[in-house]
């Protein structure tokens, strides 16, 4: 009886020390999970269905984390937390303003949408000088550090920059998507290598888009335009690139001056720039 006893006492002071434990632990998710909710500025319908779906979490005595909370909402609730957190900072890329992407909200709904959030800790490699980009990082929370060693270009120091919310990484994979060659057109054996290393230096929050999922939207963008917008759109791209490493000069100002080859091309940049 004695042995039944203590047995069943020891039962209870570990159940109890357990459901404390829980207890805790419960309470340090709640705390997270709110941080994150105001730092996103929730508001509204969105907030309120995100503090829904974790009561109803809590209550079949589940564990919620910031982590893995937005691949667990359903999926109308998982766009609009994306494209909330996601769309404006899109908009503001300087390589989605220069290509005039910024004004197709329906593409960039589309690109919100294929994100996959993603979470890591302090002083941890993302991505190493000489790693293939197969995903470009939006940070929208938390600092990282990118760098480059410079071997086999010169004498030159190392140098670091330093990104934080509201920047991107993976630039060269946006630019070797939205100026596809004819050879890597749809190919994804192929892809840019990273010149630089990304490197955490406090926890870091960020959203992925993987080089497939750019990949296909952008070509179901390009699958929608005939042959002739398609031409027109390169011309009117390679035209802008030309403008902008080749300053204007007097001559080129001036009304009827100038080569007429470098005035061809005008009719389609206005025709495409009226379609859009």
């Amino acid at each position: 009886m004695y042995m039944q006893w203590t047995t069943s006492k020891s039962i209870k002071n570990w159940e109890k020390k357990r459901m404390k434990m829980k207890s805790s632990k419960r309470q340090k998710q709640q705390k997270n999970l709110k941080s994150w909710i105001s730092k996103h500025e929730f508001r509204g319908t969105t907030k309120d269905n995100i503090n829904n779906y974790i009561g109803q979490r809590y209550e079949a005595d589940e564990d919620v984390y910031v982590e893995t909370l937005i691949p667990d909402l359903p999926s109308e609730l998982q766009s609009e937390v994306k494209r909330h957190i996601c769309l404006d900072l899109l908009k503001n890329l300087t390589i989605m303003k220069d290509s005039g992407l910024a004004k197709h909200e329906p593409l960039l709904l589309k690109i919100c949408d294929s994100l996959k959030p993603v979470f890591f800790n302090e002083h941890h490699y993302i991505v190493k000088e000489g790693d293939p980009i197969d995903a470009v990082f939006l940070i929208t929370e938390g600092i990282v550090w990118t760098c480059t060693s410079n071997n086999g270009e010169g004498s030159g120091p190392r140098h670091a920059e330093r990104l934080e919310k509201g920047q991107y990484f993976g630039g060269k994979l946006l630019e070797w998507v939205l100026t596809p060659t004819s050879d890597d057109m749809y190919n994804l054996s192929k892809l840019p290598v990273s010149s630089k290393t990304l490197k955490t230096h406090t926890k870091v929050e960020a959203f992925a888009l993987m080089a497939h999922d750019l990949k296909q939207i952008w070509h179901s963008k390009l699958s929608r335009l005939g042959q002739e917008q398609l031409q027109s759109k390169a011309a009117a791209r390679v035209q802008r690139i030309w403008h902008r490493n080749h300053p204007k000069t007097d001559d080129s100002n001036s009304i009827g001056g100038g080569s007429r080859k470098l005035q061809k091309p005008a009719k389609p940049v206005s025709t495409v720039v009226t379609k859009q």
